[in-house]
């Protein structure tokens, strides 16, 4: 998320629940008008909450409830619609390489240069204000080319998740039908047993949103795997909505929250659910105005590095048997861990303790550690 993005949020869902106030008026309705209000002078009195120094994570709570209402009771629509026909796949065959599939033609895919029928395949699906060429797809793109087991994919939205955040939550639903529509012009076989979705912020919620309508649009079938990178928090999980990326949407899915209560979900919502240093929302080596964006952004950074081969059991979480427990990790269990990141695979909630700078996982072996630095993966580095 960009700097000073958690105050864009908050003026935004100001802003929502302004429009709400004057659709309703406008229609002549009464039914809502008075609970509007309210949850407009609750906002406010949050925003001061931050201004005048409460817990932000309690302020962002409030936020998010009142702006998952509003989108429950149906009365803003994003003014910027989701277009299938001006989306597209974009694969990466290597680190020089890259052939855009509109979602329209997904079938073509399959026989693309460069597409491996006998390798799974990654999509990775970017955040809020972000773009195909303007995000982090390049780092976790990196990683996998270094792997050279993998398609791997990234889709391009068409700038849908590049507006107004209010609007950007609401058009995740839509992109998400249209990534499972574009899913079911393949194999359904490989889809259900090779695709995984991966998705950093909203773009976890897209991930999560593609799972359900694949399934739904089915009648059953389900993909087999969806990661989340901190899921985005403001407008989701307290509403019927938008109710976000959780255990259900694909045989395993599994997150990493790095900002939890603030930019990204708290919730223990996912079969393997990771959090960094707990419930704590600001992580190690993140400071300064940028604190949160770099925080929210940490998710990623964790993930790309357990891409790499000789990284995959860098992360290592402890069970928690109870969620009060990721308040200190005191509780949580050593004698019963899982990896997280790439080999995630383990179902329950775990606190994964994080080093400030790479080596980010603390079980990272410095004698075999690649560094997202190297040369592994580059344009034109030898394999």
């Amino acid at each position: 998320m960009k700097p000073l993005a958690l105050w864009i949020t908050a003026l935004v869902v100001v802003g929502v629940v302004d429009v709400a106030l004057g659709q309703n008026s406008t229609r002549g309705g009464r039914r809502n008008t008075a609970l509007l209000r309210r949850q407009r002078d609750q906002l406010q009195d949050q925003l001061r909450g931050i201004i005048f120094g409460l817990p932000i994570d309690i302020s962002l709570s409030a936020l998010t409830y009142i702006c998952s209402t509003i989108m429950d009771l149906g009365l803003v629509q994003s003014k910027i619609v989701p277009d299938m026909s001006l989306m597209s796949f974009q694969l990466r065959p290597d680190a020089c390489t890259n052939v855009s599939i509109p979602l329209t033609r997904a079938s073509e895919l399959w026989d693309t240069p460069g597409f491996h029928q006998d390798r799974p395949t990654v999509i990775y699906v970017t955040g809020w204000g972000s773009t195909i060429d303007s995000s982090n797809s390049g780092p976790v793109a990196k990683a996998f080319a270094c792997r050279n087991d993998t398609n791997f994919v990234v889709l391009d939205a068409a700038n849908y998740v590049n507006t107004l955040y209010s609007w950007s939550a609401l058009n995740t639903e839509a992109i998400g039908l249209y990534v499972a529509q574009a899913l079911l012009q393949l194999d359904r076989d490989y889809v259900t047993k090779h695709v995984h979705i991966v998705g950093h912020s909203l773009g976890a919620q897209i991930a999560g949103s593609t799972g359900r309508n694949y399934k739904l649009l089915t009648g059953g079938a389900i993909l087999s795997r969806v990661t989340g990178l901190d899921p985005a928090n403001p407008c989701f999980y307290d509403g019927n909505e938008l109710p976000g990326v959780r255990r259900g949407d694909a045989v395993y899915v599994d997150t990493i929250s790095s900002n939890p209560g603030v930019a990204g979900t708290a919730d223990s919502a996912a079969d393997g659910s990771f959090f960094v240093q707990g419930l704590a929302p600001i992580k190690p080596g993140c400071s300064g105005l940028d604190v949160l964006s770099c925080s929210h952004q940490r998710a990623v950074d964790y993930y790309v590095e357990s891409v790499y081969p000789t990284n995959t059991e860098n992360f290592v979480g402890r069970r928690c048997d109870n969620y009060v427990d990721l308040w200190t990790g005191g509780n949580c269990r050593s004698d019963d861990t899982a990896y997280m990141g790439y080999a995630a695979s383990k179902l329950g909630t775990f606190y994964v303790d994080a080093n400030a700078a790479e080596p980010y996982g603390t079980n990272a072996n410095p004698d075999s550690f690649t560094s997202t630095n190297s040369a592994c993966g580059l344009c034109g580095a030898e394999d």
